[in-house]
């Protein structure tokens, strides 16, 4: 008989495991709800906060309780992820579908454990549940953390949540292929405007690329073992630091464009970058994303660019545009016709929708995607 198994509980149910499901579901369907789905997790188990994290592979972006935002950027910053022991319950998460810090370490040694008192307790953290989201190479842990005063997970409590991983294992399904219909259609925006393009994993690994980035791959650009090499080292080097910096940078939505010289004349101008509609949801596949410029070729305009990646209304595309080539507000506003007022509402909506927050970063972000003079 399973650990957890549901057998005989009588009485009320533990939790609301309609709500919560319904919360997931939502936020499967709609990428900027994961973090109320996880304050919903967190209410309806009377836990403290809940975090959404991959088992396996680097964690530059979780879904979060505003909550553990501190305890986990404690967690990145201070190393922890190296040092943590309750990855050692992982083959009772992964049979069971749930599993608790008693599954990782027995009580007497978690006091002797620097990760449970010098990162846990210093957080005001305590006991856990950790439930399995998906199933074989795309699974997930939806950690619930409660606080010394909150006590453990009863048996009751972590049977319901062994029955909760059942259920999410479609929503991870669904978001999955929400999440790749998604790159697909980055990919094609970009090659409708003859863009090369490739998608990264959180791990910064190639995961997909458009055919205009299959027709630059050669001497000057190779992939190999799933990373994008020059044979310039020095180069290869100055792309991996700017994707890990993007990667593991919660603000920034772009870095520095790199250059990867050519064999022949010209270089290869790489702009590395993370698509706020595209990679927005913890489930995704895809974290990042590199636009290649080739400085010898011709590339072709698409107006409606913008509009396909960033979901933008066309007055928001033709304000964006004017950004990225250098017009001020005020002289837009003078030629569209609108009020002051009205651009600086549709630029916030710009800001928004494509995860800029300045018209700088939003310039740089879309010069790539704009059609050339």
């Amino acid at each position: 008989m399973p650990k957890y198994a549901v057998v005989g509980l009588g009485g009320m149910d533990p939790f609301d495991l309609e709500r919560i499901t319904g919360a997931l579901a939502s936020a499967a369907l709609d990428q900027w709800r994961w973090s109320e789905a996880a304050e919903t997790v967190a209410k309806c188990t009377g836990s403290y906060g809940a975090v959404l994290l991959p088992v396996v592979g680097p964690l530059p972006f979780v879904a979060a309780t505003p909550s553990m935002e501190k305890s986990f950027e404690v967690y990145s910053a201070g190393g922890w992820l190296d040092r943590d022991e309750r990855y050692l319950g992982t083959s009772t998460f992964l049979r069971e579908g749930v599993a608790t810090d008693d599954d990782c370490l027995p009580a007497e040694l978690r006091k002797r454990s620097s990760f449970y008192q010098d990162f846990l307790a210093r957080c005001g953290l305590s006991e856990f549940a950790g439930v399995r989201v998906g199933r074989g190479d795309r699974i997930w842990n939806l950690s619930i953390q409660r606080t010394p005063q909150q006590g453990a997970f009863s048996r009751n409590e972590l049977s319901w949540l062994a029955q909760l991983s059942q259920r999410l294992d479609s929503i991870a399904e669904i978001s999955c292929a929400l999440e790749f219909s998604r790159g697909e259609a980055a990919l094609d925006a970009f090659q409708f405007s003859d863009r090369a393009a490739l998608l990264l994993d959180r791990a910064g690994n190639v995961v997909h690329t458009n055919s205009a980035a299959d027709d630059l791959i050669g001497p000057d650009l190779a992939i190999s073992g799933r990373r994008v090499r020059s044979f310039d080292r020095r180069a290869t080097e100055r792309l991996e630091q700017s994707i890990r910096a993007l990667l593991w940078t919660g603000v920034a939505s772009v870095v520095p464009p790199i250059v990867f010289p050519k064999v022949s004349d010209g270089n290869l101008i790489i702009y590395p970058m993370r698509l706020r509609g595209l990679t927005a949801s913890p489930l995704s596949a895809f974290h990042a994303i590199l636009v290649i410029v080739d400085t010898q070729a011709q590339r072709s305009p698409l107006a409606t660019t913008l509009r396909i990646l960033f979901g933008l209304t066309p007055a928001e595309a033709r304000l964006a545009t004017a950004v990225a080539n250098g017009i001020d507000l005020a002289t837009f506003a003078i030629g569209a016709n609108v009020s002051k007022d009205t651009v600086r509402n549709q630029l916030k909506a710009v800001f928004e929708k494509t995860g800029a927050r300045r018209q700088p970063e939003l310039a740089v972000l879309l010069t790539t995607l704009l059609p050339k003079k």
